[in-house]
């Protein structure tokens, strides 16, 4: 089975936390983010420039109202060096971890919980969103969404969001009320996800987490993710 690439990877990410709009500027794509946060505020430059300026990836973020924020990948070497030497810090560091479908199904997870699918959120789904800090300009995100799409709530104990773009199904947003931690509601949140996956007809599952979550990570890797990407942020306070 072929890997999805990195580009297959950062497409479906744009595509299943959906940016208000995607803007081609000198050499760059500029995210529109509309309050969404960084993964939909962030800027990089297109795979097939190379005489980028970082001053007019600045001017145009802030003509959006956003701060000089950018996702820097594995191939952006220099890029990240040049930040660096600018004075733009290092801001949550994340690994893209991915798994066939199929493969996650065989994961003898028994649905300790009760997990159904929503097509908006439910008074619970924004109560424990909120509390994990997943605002209204998040649930924006979500709702630009154009593909399949799903919400994957566990009763009033977790919620999360799933999309899919192409082949690759992507699970986002994964919260878990504080008093409901630790008792198997995450891991029927995720099995309900690969069901949903396979319906959909996706051979990949992809799930990000920033590299300091521990705990996350552990979950993903347990249930037979593995690390495909990773990418960080560089941003700099305006003056």
């Amino acid at each position: 089975m072929q890997h999805p690439s990195q580009t297959d990877l950062f497409d479906a990410l744009d595509a299943t936390w959906a940016p208000l709009a995607l803007h081609t500027h000198d050499g760059w794509i500029i995210r529109e983010g509309a309050g969404g946060g960084q993964r939909v505020s962030a800027a990089t430059p297109l795979i097939d420039t190379q005489n980028h300026k970082i001053s007019s990836a600045v001017d145009k973020m802030a003509s959006l109202g956003q701060l000089p924020l950018f996702m820097i990948r594995n191939t952006n070497t220099a890029l990240d060096t040049e930040l660096q030497d600018l004075g733009y810090k290092v801001v949550d560091p994340v690994v893209i971890l991915i798994a066939p479908t199929a493969e996650l199904l065989k994961n003898p997870l028994h649905k300790m919980q009760t997990v159904h699918t929503l097509n908006t959120p439910d008074t619970n789904a924004k109560n424990i969103w909120a509390a994990g800090g997943i605002d209204q300009g998040r649930l924006n995100v979500m709702a630009r969404v154009k593909g399949p799409k799903t919400i994957l709530s566990a009763d009033g104990m977790g919620v999360a969001f799933a999309a899919t773009h192409n082949n690759i199904a992507m699970i986002h947003a994964v919260e878990v009320a504080s008093n409901h931690r630790r008792k198997g509601v995450a891991n029927a949140m995720m099995y309900k996800a690969f069901e949903w996956a396979k319906d959909q007809e996706c051979t990949w599952i992809a799930i990000l987490t920033v590299r300091a979550n521990i705990p996350a990570r552990t979950l993903y890797e347990n249930l037979g993710m593995e690390k495909a990407a990773a990418y960080h942020y560089r941003l700099k306070a305006l003056d």
